[in-house]
């Protein structure tokens, strides 16, 4: 005759083979026989977590914990069923009972993990799954689980690597325990191959995650967020509509506010971020978002407070600065020195110097502080105005000072709306010694032709860089225009993009003499045209009021506004923008037949002949 012992290894043994319906059969007998089996009790509550009764694995599961309060197993099967329900507080602590009665269950660790990460516990999160893989160093499940808090904690290569490794050991497993496990690591790697901006690798991965089973409103999110920036965008909408359906909330609305931006619909942009924001009131990261599209759908009056969150973002790289002093928001200054600093690019500083005789018209005191590599032009700037006593560059020591403002947050400070931009320019000037020097250089010859500066990429560091900025290779098209000589003003790494290059006679490149953007300034004042990508040479000779032409994405910076080919900051520039996602060959054609027409124009008609 079988015991019950005998029995309860045969149900066993048929559970791990997969036959699930005959397991659960001899486990029913055998509490039939005693209803206090604990074993049987838990094994069975198991079986119905795997197939996915969860209220009826709580109810066995508790009644086995009941039963041998220092069962382990009941413990851990009982924490991994409560986060199956969503109750990440119970199953931690579920969890933490079992590690200490048994420290070395790595499954337990793992599962704690994943517990902790939801309760937003990421140092304990990680320090969870490290536990786990010290105990077991190809634990899948610690090294899933893992992943998904390296994401949480802002680094996604690290995120992506334990993914994939999570992957590599649950192969083509079938059980479902492993299958979740796979599912799971499918959804992380596609939202850290989003993060790194891998958007091709991050759809297939969404895509992977989705056939796994992992239909879920995550993996529909980043399917979205993925289709939106490769420009697939009815596509991504019915992906974000998935999403709606599975796990609507503020998640869901950051995301596809996101996608909305990159489709250049600020409006419905703005309106998602609200949605998110009534549910996370806090989140300056939200905050800056709903700013930003605000300010790209021209909204500015309620765009620049909603843009000044950027400063209280916690995330930001470098960490914004903080000062005792407080900001100043457009009182009288009432003879006090103000500290007005730059805190981004070298282009948004060049944008926003237009305010600084403003400042130094309401009676203070100005300390003006910029990057080092345009020291020289806001010296030029500040020569001879009243009221600005002391430039300095970013990283010399700071002078006494009242008041302190971000160069980004003076239109809020001065109330600016789209109607009142100060746009009057040039307010930037080369330095007269350079200026000579270089219209010596650049002596137009017998037979002038149009005289064209040439800039094709920005800084790579920036996020989304490589869709703003067209390369050497996407403006091609304007060298082969004849009646134009080409100057090449690219600093930096885009550089590179002249190695190997065949380039026309009429090119030359300056790069190599330029020693800082004073240099730029006066190069350009010889110039009778610059084309450039979105990047501080733009802003440059905008500010000095030269002809611009400007190459921009086709969702381009929130000062750029949408659907205009004007700019209301530069009022010599040009907006040429990408009528889709990625094509640049459309943007230089245009520029290439407007360029060959103005280079017609500009060349002088042959005098007739005596007769």
């Amino acid at each position: 005759m079988v015991t019950l012992s005998q029995a309860l290894m045969i149900a066993l043994d048929r559970h791990q083979a997969g036959r699930v319906a005959e397991a659960e059969d001899i486990y029913r007998r055998i509490l039939g026989a005693d209803p206090e089996y604990a074993d049987a009790m838990q094994l069975l509550g198991v079986l119905a977590a795997q197939t996915g009764r969860l209220e009826e694995a709580g109810r066995l599961l508790r009644l086995a914990v009941a039963l041998r309060p220092d069962g382990v197993a009941g413990l851990s099967n009982l924490a991994g069923v409560a986060q199956s329900a969503g109750d990440a507080g119970p199953a931690a602590r579920l969890y933490g009972r079992a590690l200490r009665l048994m420290p070395e269950l790595a499954d337990a660790h793992a599962g704690r993990c994943a517990a902790l990460r939801r309760l937003e516990r990421n140092g304990e999160a990680l320090a969870a799954s490290g536990r786990a893989l010290a105990l077991a160093p190809d634990h899948a499940a610690a090294l899933a689980n893992r992943a998904a808090v390296l994401l949480s904690c802002g680094d996604p290569p690290a995120a992506e690597r334990c993914a994939r490794r999570a992957l590599r050991l649950t192969g083509g497993a079938t059980t479902p325990a492993w299958a979740t496990i796979r599912t799971t690591a499918h959804a992380t790697l596609a939202a850290a191959l989003a993060a790194r901006r891998c958007w091709a690798a991050a759809e297939a991965a969404a895509r992977d995650a989705l056939a796994a089973g992992h239909d879920t409103g995550e993996a529909w999110e980043v399917l979205g967020a993925a289709l939106a920036k490769l420009g697939r965008f009815a596509e991504a909408l019915d992906a974000f509509a998935a999403a709606e359906r599975l796990r609507p909330g503020s998640s869901l609305w950051a995301a596809r506010g996101t996608a909305l931006v990159a489709m250049a619909r600020p409006a419905e942009a703005s309106e998602d971020f609200a949605r998110a924001l009534a549910e996370r009131p806090q989140d300056a990261g939200l905050h800056w978002n709903l700013g930003f599209a605000r300010l790209m759908a021209g909204d500015y009056a309620a765009g620049w407070p909603e843009f000044d969150w950027r400063r209280q973002d916690d995330r930001a790289e470098p960490p914004w600065r903080r000062f005792s002093q407080p900001t100043w928001r457009g009182e009288p200054l009432a003879g006090r020195t103000i500290l007005l600093h730059a805190e981004q690019g070298l282009g948004d500083t060049l944008q926003f110097l237009r305010y600084v005789p403003l400042v130094a018209a309401l009676g203070g005191r100005v300390v003006l502080e910029v990057q080092r590599p345009l020291l020289a032009l806001a010296a030029g700037l500040a020569a001879g105005l009243e009221g600005v006593a002391q430039v300095i560059a970013r990283g010399d020591p700071l002078p006494p000072f009242d008041l302190e403002c971000p160069l980004m947050s003076l239109p809020r400070a001065f109330g600016t709306v789209l109607a009142d931009v100060p746009a009057t320019t040039p307010y930037l000037r080369p330095d007269p010694q350079r200026l000579e020097r270089w219209r010596l250089r650049l002596a137009p010859e017998a037979g002038r032709e149009l005289r064209v500066g040439l800039v094709w990429a920005g800084n790579p560091r920036f996020p989304g860089d490589d869709q703003r900025s067209p390369r050497l290779a996407g403006l091609r098209a304007l060298l082969e225009v004849p009646g134009c000589r080409f100057y090449g003003l690219q600093m930096g790494e885009g550089r590179a993009d002249l190695d190997g290059a065949a380039l026309p006679a009429g090119f030359t490149d300056l790069g190599p003499e330029i020693a800082d953007f004073a240099d730029t300034a006066a190069i350009m004042a010889g110039l009778d045209l610059v084309v450039s990508s979105c990047t501080g040479p733009a802003h440059l000779a905008g500010a000095l009021g030269r002809p611009l032409w400007l190459a921009l994405p086709f969702s381009a910076d929130w000062r750029w506004l949408t659907g205009r080919a004007d700019s209301p900051w530069y009022p010599t520039a040009r907006l040429f923008r990408q009528p889709a996602p990625g094509d640049w060959g459309a943007v230089a054609g245009r520029m290439a037949a407007e360029l060959a027409e103005a280079a017609q124009r500009f060349r002088p008609s042959p005098k007739r002949e005596q007769s």
